[in-house]
């Protein structure tokens, strides 16, 4: 059985390459002998990384040689359907899934993240080919709400969870203790680890300072390390950097390149994180590790509910007030004291947040097993 991916793939993207490594994880449980094929920016590094095969994304050739060849191409998982990075995107991802329509092939919408739509031609496009895939599966009940207000009526739309919930540490992924000590971070015994995601997002700054504040509360009230965990360079570089510039105290900004379960591993292993980016939160509810979130995006307050908090923070497109950076850091105490049981919760969520994420991939195979029965 042969299956091939479209998502943000070779981006260099952390939380994306951890979504493509989850869903290969889970599809050959399901489907041990599968062929699998991924539309990727940067192939050879989608080989290297993952182990599958991968064609150029933009190579109209390729990519419909691997799609004919294919018995069922599968969108996602991401934030694929969404317009703020731009139209052109939205374009992309549901030209394939047209394309592939026309060439017979059953599709399936894997653990998509729907939205925001914003532009009426956005939802227009959406309603018209989301309404003619095979199968659909969304990541959160906010991405069901929007295919549902913008008139997806058919398939019937099933709630499973992001694949990451149900990705896999082994033995042989290098330990996160391991990462930081290669790295020449000085954590003093017994002192906590606190990892910190931020991304670029809004012009002004104010964001970062309040992720400082709070990031300087750590480093004070707990004694803890604070590291900056860049999901996708050079960007989060970047604005890591500007953060731990404004602190007083000092921090470390992770400087080398790490494969999804690296990152895991080392989320596994801190005692907080002060997420922005939405797969440092779901590494670390994956990994039961307490959490403080920056909103930026409604992909994050829905995650929240799936795990029953609230972020720290929102960050609207105006910018954070310096009020905001004691809010931040206050809701770091309160986490902080309060970890034991947070950490309990996160423990007891995990189990059907991984068999929801593991449902996805068990639907996928049998949408292309019946797509072959059909042609047979």
């Amino acid at each position: 059985m042969k299956f091939v991916l479209s998502g943000y793939f070779g981006f260099g993207n952390t939380g994306d390459e951890a979504m493509l490594a989850a869903m290969i994880q889970h599809l050959r449980e399901v489907v041990p002998d599968a062929a699998i094929v991924a539309l990727s920016h940067e192939p050879e590094q989608t080989r290297r990384m993952h182990g599958i095969d991968a064609v150029k994304r933009t190579s109209l050739r390729q990519v419909i040689r691997e799609v004919a060849a294919a018995d069922l191409f599968i969108s996602g998982s991401g934030s694929l359907l969404q317009d703020v990075t731009s139209l052109r995107s939205l374009a992309y991802y549901l030209g394939l899934v047209a394309m592939a329509r026309l060439m017979g092939k059953p599709v399936f919408f894997y653990s998509q993240g729907v939205g925001p739509l914003r532009r009426t031609w956005s939802r227009w496009l959406v309603r018209l080919v989301a309404n003619r895939v095979t199968a659909i599966t969304v990541r959160d009940e906010p991405s069901r709400q929007v295919f549902e207000a913008v008139g997806v009526r058919r398939p019937p739309i099933r709630v499973t969870a992001d694949p990451v919930f149900g990705l896999e540490l082994d033995a042989s992924v290098r330990d996160g203790a391991d990462i930081l000590a290669s790295e020449g971070v000085p954590v003093a015994a017994g002192a906590p680890v606190v990892v910190v995601s931020v991304r670029p997002w809004v012009a002004e700054s104010g964001y970062l300072e309040a992720v400082a504040r709070a990031a300087d509360e750590a480093e004070r009230s707990l004694g803890a390390a604070v590291i900056y965990v860049p999901f996708h360079k050079p960007g989060d570089v970047v604005a890591s950097r500007a953060a731990a510039e404004l602190m007083r105290g000092r921090s470390h900004v992770l400087e080398g390149d790490y494969s999804p379960r690296e990152i895991m591993s080392l989320i596994s292993r801190a005692d907080l994180v002060i997420g922005m980016r939405y797969h440092a939160l779901v590494f670390a509810a994956a990994c039961a590790t307490p959490f403080v979130a920056v909103s930026y995006d409604p992909k994050i307050d829905g995650l929240l509910r799936m795990v029953g908090d609230e972020p720290g923070i929102s960050v609207a497109s105006a910018g954070c007030r310096g009020a905001d950076g004691e809010a931040l850091a206050r809701k770091v105490r309160d986490v902080w004291a309060r970890r034991d049981s947070m950490k309990a919760a996160l423990t007891a969520a995990k189990p059907a947040l991984a068999e929801a994420a593991r449902s996805a991939a068990c639907l996928a195979a049998e949408t292309a097993r019946r797509g072959r029965a059909l042609l047979g």
